[in-house]
C-alpha cells in the first residue's frame, strides 16, 4: 500500500514482472490508512516509508520505518516473511 494513485501501483507492479497480491492505493483521502498507524508526515504531506507485514486476523507481525528517502532491502524482507508464516 502507498499514498501513490493505482495508476502508479500498476507501473510499480510491472517493473517487477507483474506480481500476484493485491496492492491498495491509500490515496484518496489522501493517507487515511498511514495517519491511523503513525506514518503520515503531516508537514510534507507524504506517507513514511514503511514495511508492515499483518497477518490475515490483522495482527501487526512485523514493521519497519525507513524514511521518506529510505531503500528497502527485498531480499531481507523476502526472508522476513517467510520466517513469519
Amino acid at each position: 500500500m502507498s499514498v501513490d494513485s493505482k495508476y502508479c501501483h500498476i507501473a510499480w507492479a510491472n517493473s517487477f514482472d507483474g506480481i500476484k497480491f493485491p496492492l491498495l492505493a491509500d490515496f484518496h483521502e489522501k493517507g487515511e490508512v498511514c495517519k491511523k498507524y503513525g506514518l503520515w508526515l503531516d508537514e510534507a504531506g507524504i506517507g513514511d516509508r514503511a514495511t508492515i507485514l499483518i497477518n490475515k486476523d490483522g495482527e501487526v507481525l512485523w514493521s519497519e520505518s525507513v524514511g521518506p528517502g529510505g531503500a528497502r532491502q527485498p531480499i531481507e524482507l523476502l526472508e522476513k516473511t517467510k520466517s513469519l508464516v
